[in-house]
C-alpha cells in the first residue's frame, strides 16, 4: 500500500494520528485506488498479485498548503514482507507561488475571469507582496499566460486615473518569462522602459501559467522622476493582457478598463488584508437598452410638460 503523508503528523514516531494528503487520480489498472478519509482517493494498493515493475503512479497534491510531506508504503517481495518504507522529507517548494500567511504575513491579491474565489493553481492573477527588513519590498506575480506573448503587472500611481503610472511585469517572451520595469508619463511616449535593481529574481513558465518572483528596494532612485518609492501611499493597479513585440522588446499593451485599489495603499500597512479583486464592469446590452428607454421616457414627459404649459398660457 502507497500513500502520502503529512511530515510531523506520523503515528510511529509518536506524533498525533497519520494525516493522509492529496489523492491518487491516475494509476495502472494493475493497481486500485483505496478511500481513507474524507471520500478521497488517498492511498493506493494491489489489485491482483501479478509481478509489477515500472508502475507509474500520478498523485494531485490538495490546493492548500499542508507543509513538508513524504511517501510512506508497505511491500510485498517474495516471501519477504517490509514493514514501512518511507521517502526522504520532500519539503514544500513556495515558488511559484505560496498563499499560506495571506492576510497575516503577506497582502495578497487573487482575481479570476470566471470564479468568485480561487487558489494559485487556477487564479488568473494572483499577487503577493511583504516588506522585508523595513528597507525591501518581496513580490510574486503569478497567472495565466495563454498565447505566444502575455504578461502580469503590478503599477503604481498617484492617481485613481492613473494618469501617471509605474509598473513592474511578468512577461511571456516565447519559451521563457522575464521581468521588466516600465513607466507611462503621457499618450504621446507611451510605455518606456528602464532598468530596475531587483533581487532574487525567480521566473518560471509552466505551460499556460506563468510567475515571477523579486525583491526590490522600497525606494528605487532614477533620473528624471523614473524611480519607484513605495514608501509613500499610492493608488495599486493590477493588470493582464497582450504584449507588443515593437523597437526590439515586449512592450504590455494596458488594458482598456484598469482593476484599481479602491484607495491609496500603503506596501507596509496593508499585509493583513486579504481579497479578490472584482473584474471591472461593462455595462451590458440589456443595462444599455435600458437606459435607453428611460431617457426616452424622460423626454416624452418634458415634451408633455412642456405642451401643457404652452396651452395653458
Amino acid at each position: 500500500m502507497l500513500q502520502v503523508r503529512k511530515i510531523g503528523s506520523d503515528e510511529r514516531r509518536g506524533f498525533d494520528q497519520a494525516v493522509r494528503v492529496g489523492e491518487f487520480v491516475d494509476f495502472p489498472n494493475t493497481l486500485k485506488a483505496v478511500t481513507c478519509d474524507k471520500n478521497e482517493k488517498n492511498a493506493i494498493t494491489n489489485k491482483n498479485y501479478v509481478l509489477k515493475s515500472g508502475i507509474t503512479i500520478k498523485w494531485k497534491a490538495p490546493n492548500e498548503d499542508i507543509g513538508d510531506i513524504h511517501i510512506v508504503a508497505r511491500f510485498v517481495s517474495g516471501d519477504e514482507y517490509w514493514q514501512m518504507t518511507e521517502s526522504r522529507e520532500i519539503p514544500m517548494n513556495e515558488f511559484p507561488v505560496n498563499l499560506k500567511n495571506c492576510g497575516k504575513a503577506k497582502s495578497c491579491i487573487l482575481y479570476s475571469e470566471n470564479k468568485a474565489s480561487c487558489h494559485q493553481d487556477d487564479c488568473d492573477y494572483i499577487l503577493t507582496y511583504s516588506v522585508v527588513n523595513s528597507t525591501n519590498v518581496e513580490f510574486v506575480l503569478g497567472g495565466s499566460a495563454k498565447g505566444e506573448q502575455n504578461y502580469l503587472a503590478v503599477g503604481f500611481s498617484m492617481t485613481a486615473e492613473a494618469e501617471t503610472l509605474k509598473m513592474i511585469s511578468c512577461m511571456r517572451a516565447k519559451t521563457v518569462a522575464e521581468i521588466k520595469y516600465f513607466t507611462f508619463n503621457n499618450p504621446e511616449d507611451g510605455l518606456m522602459e528602464y532598468p530596475m535593481k531587483m533581487e532574487n529574481k525567480k521566473m518560471d513558465l509552466d505551460g499556460d501559467r506563468m510567475w515571477c518572483s523579486f525583491v526590490v528596494p522600497m525606494v528605487t532612485t532614477a533620473e528624471e522622476d523614473h524611480g519607484l518609492d513605495l514608501s509613500v501611499a499610492q493608488f495599486q493597479i493590477y493588470m493582464r493582457g497582450q504584449t507588443n513585440y515593437t523597437r526590439g522588446t515586449n512592450f504590455p499593451i494596458l488594458p482598456a478598463k484598469l482593476l484599481t485599489s479602491k484607495k491609496e495603499v500603503s506596501i507596509d500597512k496593508i499585509k493583513l488584508q486579504y481579497h479578490t479583486m472584482e473584474k471591472p464592469k461593462q455595462n451590458s446590452g440589456a443595462e444599455t437598452l435600458s437606459f435607453a428607454v428611460y431617457f426616452l421616457a424622460v423626454t416624452v414627459m418634458i415634451n408633455y410638460f412642456v405642451q401643457n404649459v404652452r396651452m395653458n398660457l
